[in-house]
């Protein structure tokens, strides 16, 4: 049994400090706490034991939003409007797109970075977000484009838009806040009026209250971590806490040279393991650009093409416990 010391900050990112670091791990047990106190199968790490023998569960969904599928009346449409808006790209995923002078894609740039993290970074001094910024983003921020006083503003001009390169989530759904309160909720088990148990994803969420049924990501962890508490385990976010780029699938792309489209996929902050923002461009030195891939037989014109390739992912600590919960009904 061991009580894990402090949170790691997402994607095992480095803090500057000890003091850095001990100040992230306090933010997300202030968040844990309302829930640990009213859910009984959900806990936090730092303050209760995990058994090495408990299990880390891994959800995964597409980046794609689904709400979009039902909303276009081609391919192409549906790619235009998850690229013309980050408030469409709700899937705790959100892209830009950079293209040259003719219109031709040249790098897309994914993130999962939740914006606690990137308040969190402001304290107690506003340097290490600003030069974030101007490594990742446009080496021409000043901190009047980032901040109002000393408010950080998480939609300025340098990180709302679907083009260029972009910071952090900014999407009202996509925060760790979000992701541990349907966590947390449903650890709750729910039956219909007839007192049968409700266990279909879809239904589970409109049943509970848990998010949208319509996207991928609240559906899947919701029905996984349902499924967990129904044996009476109890349920913690892993660590790092954090929402996670899983990758991207490049079976059809086809180059101009052959070489293999998954080495053009790069990790720009955290590990392979937990990658919070990551870009997929064709380096100088080929002579072509990501508008020259073909992939399924179409050229690469659109952001949201590889959104499809693109998975998230958040892992939850499935603990053995004793718990006998007892279903609550729809609404309650």
């Amino acid at each position: 049994m061991a009580i894990l010391e402090c949170f790691a900050a997402p994607g095992n990112l480095d803090e500057p400090t000890d003091a850095d670091a001990q100040a992230w791990s306090d933010r997300v047990s202030g968040i844990l706490a309302g829930y640990t106190r009213e859910h009984p199968q959900f806990y936090d790490p730092t303050q209760a034991d995990t058994p090495h023998t408990a299990q880390v569960a891994q959800v995964v969904w597409p980046a794609f939003p689904a709400r979009l599928l039902n909303q276009a009346t081609s391919q192409e449409q549906r790619w235009a409007l998850a690229d013309s808006d980050r408030m469409k790209q709700d899937e705790y995923c959100e892209w830009s797109v950079e293209r040259d002078d003719d219109g031709k894609i040249v790098r897309v740039t994914f993130t999962s970075e939740v914006l606690e993290h990137w308040k969190h970074m402001t304290k107690p001094n506003k340097d290490r977000v600003i030069n974030l910024y101007r490594e990742f983003v446009d080496p021409n921020v000043g901190e009047a484009d980032l901040f109002d006083g000393d408010r950080y503003l998480l939609e300025n001009d340098f990180n709302n838009s679907t083009v260029g390169r972009l910071a952090h989530l900014i999407q009202g759904n996509n925060n760790l806040f979000a992701a541990v309160d349907l966590i947390a909720r449903a650890t709750i088990l729910r039956e219909n009026r007839n007192g049968e148990p409700v266990t279909h994803k879809q239904a589970l969420v409109v049943c509970a209250g848990l998010g949208d049924p319509f996207r991928n990501s609240d559906p899947n962890i919701a029905a996984a971590v349902n499924d967990a508490a129904r044996s009476g385990a109890e349920i913690a976010l892993a660590d790092p806490p954090g929402l996670y780029l899983d990758g991207i699938e490049t079976a059809g792309f086809r180059t101009r040279d052959g070489t293999a489209a998954a080495t053009f996929w790069t990790i720009e902050r955290g590990t392979p393991e937990h990658t919070v923002r990551a870009s997929f461009a064709v380096p100088q030195r080929l002579g072509y650009k990501v508008g020259d891939i073909e992939l399924n037989g179409r050229n690469i014109r659109f952001g949201a093409q590889l959104a499809d390739r693109v998975r998230v992912r958040v892992g939850v600590i499935v603990k053995p416990a004793g718990h006998q919960p007892q279903p609550q009904p729809c609404g309650a």
